[in-house]
């Protein structure tokens, strides 16, 4: 009988693979005070992930402002997600693309409480 390589058998048992994106830029500039976004997808090749780690990071470039909206439906599973939002006040009518920082969701009333940062 043969033995699994450990590193092998490690990577099968993992939850999901991972593509770490970094900005050296901006990490020498926040240092720890830079964000760490997490996201599992479905993706199923690597480099599909890097491209979207690097389209986040792209978007990510300042000067940016935090937002917060009620918003219909649920919103918890967006969190580390760049989405578009459109609302009809604060320069959001056209649509806007934001990073999803936090959602509180409220399964009573069918409202989230979402935590946005968008570029000025």
């Amino acid at each position: 009988m043969s033995s699994v390589d450990p590193v092998f058998a490690q990577w099968l048992q993992s939850e999901g693979l991972w593509a770490i994106q970094t900005d050296a830029p901006r990490a020498a500039q926040w240092g720890e005070q830079a964000i760490t976004a997490e996201r599992m997808t479905a993706l199923a090749f690597k480099a599909d992930a890097v491209d979207e780690a690097a389209r986040q990071l792209a978007f990510l470039g300042g000067p940016l402002a935090e937002d917060e909206h009620l918003l219909p439906g649920r919103w918890r599973h967006r969190k580390g997600q760049v989405v578009t939002l459109t609302i009809g006040r604060l320069g959001y009518d056209a649509g806007k693309a934001v990073f999803v920082l936090d959602a509180q969701d409220d399964l009573a009333r069918g409202l989230s409480t979402v935590t946005v940062l968008c570029r000025l």
